[in-house]
């Protein structure tokens, strides 16, 4: 009897060792499977949502970058205006109360921004430190998009102990055509 139940409990153990080879092995790599793809749609949503959240905070904005857009466009003339250019660098200078010593802007050229020409413009001035810093500070607040792209001050004392700076600067100013009125496009 003993024999008898240890050969049932024998091959009970062998057919269910087989049963689950036969069934269930299989089955435990379509779960594997079935994981792994849970696992990536899990982060692709992941991502998803992520990306979602960065274009709801960007349509949030959206007022903002108009408002910048526009001003970026009133800051940047069709044409070069040259003249214009002048004519607010030396009234900038006359504020200041500081001596414009040179002004040479160059002609329009093609610019490394698409759909832009720059005018590069090279400034010589001199005057007492207090004189110069408010004209740097107009520079940077003109109505006019202008960009300084090299400074150059030396200090020099006077007879009287007066110091006076004198800065030289190359700036380059925009315009989204070039003299004769030609769009970037047709330039290219």
């Amino acid at each position: 009897m003993r024999r008898t139940a240890l050969i049932g409990g024998g091959l009970l153990l062998i057919v269910t060792a087989g049963w689950w080879f036969l069934f269930m092995s299989g089955k435990s790599s379509d779960i594997n499977d079935f994981d792994e793809q849970r696992a990536i749609a899990e982060t692709e949503q992941l991502t998803l949502q992520a990306q979602r959240d960065s274009l709801e905070a960007l349509a949030a904005k959206e007022g903002e970058f108009r408002v910048g857009l526009n001003e970026l466009r009133t800051s940047i003339p069709v044409s070069p205006d040259g003249a214009s250019l002048i004519e607010t660098l030396n009234e900038s200078a006359l504020r200041a109360d500081v001596e414009l010593l040179s002004l040479s802007p160059q002609l329009p050229g093609p610019s490394v921004v698409p759909d832009l020409f720059e005018i590069s413009i090279d400034m010589t001035f001199e005057g007492p430190y207090f004189r110069v810093l408010p004209l740097l500070l107009e520079l940077e607040n003109l109505p006019r998009l202008l960009r300084v792209d090299v400074i150059s001050i030396s200090a020099n004392t006077l007879e009287d102990g007066t110091n006076l700076l004198s800065v030289s600067l190359t700036a380059t100013a925009f315009s989204l055509t070039d003299l004769d009125g030609s769009l970037v496009e047709a330039a290219a």
